[in-house]
């Protein structure tokens, strides 16, 4: 091991990967375990710079923080890092044990591949091995693929990566790195963690060759059809047709949130909330225009209007989505204010709670 700042006290053993070394150390600093992980610098010392820079802003409840770079000679670096002590995703592997189980899963590790996103950094390599669960029960990612040769051109020659969630553009010829390998490899541990494998089709057939009719469907346990169509995707052979991260991440949110929104209707001076257990309003002004609102657990739609009706001074279809704050108004912009009625609509916003 490379000599550390006296700072940084060693407290167990060094472990070795394919990546990398990590020594596992008390900062009397902080006041608390890092973990050090050692990495050679590759002649593309700047993109490796770059993204360390990035990853020492972050501050991501689902990404272990980076809290320093140590530099040494031969342009050998070392990460300080957050250390999340346990079994990893792999390790502890066990089948959820419900569906809302399942999505918090999904949400928070579709949450840390998005902040990672959002920094301009690809991780490259997401697997249930990079994966921890902390003692207050959130999981964190780690062990980014910082090492990785990627080029001046975001590009490697020849395969690197871990069969079974390495993406399929991966294993032929000049393959390119992009925020859609992160992707694959994320619908690979939703598969993972849901079956407690993965098809043959995806560890053993190199390059992989995902099921065009999708695994997500007979996983075990029922899923929503939008999920079902979100995760599907994640694991298209083609990179372009793979979502971004975040918009995965919200798909989960809204589902986890389920049934949890409430609306505050407020219409000719009375307040009412529209929520799980009172999901529809209707309101309307005699011979002027009605509108039925009604709340699915996802979303708060239009399910009859008649007459003249406007939401912030739009009209109004069958199917339209209220938006998070708005006014609805019966009448329409011809006729007097004091003709028309104003119904104010405001929708909270729960949290996710783990």
């Amino acid at each position: 091991m490379l000599p550390l700042p006296t700072r940084y006290k060693p407290v167990g053993s060094t472990l070795h990967g394919g990546m990398g070394s990590v020594s596992i150390c008390y900062d009397e600093v902080l006041e608390r375990q890092v973990a050090i992980k050692f990495i050679h610098s590759t002649t593309h010392r700047r993109r490796i710079h770059d993204e360390l820079a990035a990853l020492l802003k972050m501050r991501s409840k689902h990404v272990v923080q980076v809290y320093d770079i140590l530099r040494f000679p031969n342009d050998e670096l070392g990460i300080v890092q957050e250390f999340v002590d346990g079994l990893d995703l792999f390790e502890s592997l066990k089948v959820p044990a419900s569906v809302s189980e399942y999505y918090k899963q999904l949400w928070q590790i579709s949450s840390g591949i998005c902040d990672i996103h959002t920094l301009g950094v690809i991780h490259r390599d997401i697997k249930p091995n990079n994966m921890k669960t902390d003692p207050e029960d959130v999981i964190k990612i780690f062990d980014f693929g910082l090492a990785r040769d990627d080029g001046p051109s975001a590009s490697t020659v020849g395969f690197v990566g871990t069969h079974g969630f390495a993406a399929p553009e991966l294993y032929v010829g000049t393959a390119s790195f992009t925020n859609a390998i992160d992707t694959y490899a994320f619908g690979a541990t939703a598969l993972f963690l849901a079956t407690g494998g993965l098809p043959n089709e995806l560890v053993k057939t190199l390059p992989p060759e995902p099921s065009p009719l999708g695994y997500f469907s007979s996983i075990g346990f029922a899923i929503s059809p939008e999920l079902i169509t979100s995760l599907n995707a994640c694991l298209d052979k083609e990179p372009m047709n793979r979502p971004p991260m975040c918009e995965v991440r919200d798909i989960l949110a809204r589902h986890l949130l389920f049934d949890r929104h409430k609306a505050l209707v407020v219409f000719e001076g009375v307040a009412s909330y529209l929520n799980a257990t009172n999901r529809t309003v209707e309101l309307s002004l005699p011979s002027v225009g009605s509108i039925v609102i009604f709340y699915d657990g996802l979303d708060f739609r239009v399910t009859n209007v008649s007459g003249d009706v406007l939401i912030n001074n739009h009209p109004v279809s069958i199917n339209d989505l209220l938006p998070g704050a708005c006014v609805v108004s019966l009448g329409g912009l011809q006729l007097r204010t004091n003709s028309r009625k104003f119904i104010t609509f405001d929708l909270s916003h729960p949290e996710i709670v783990l």
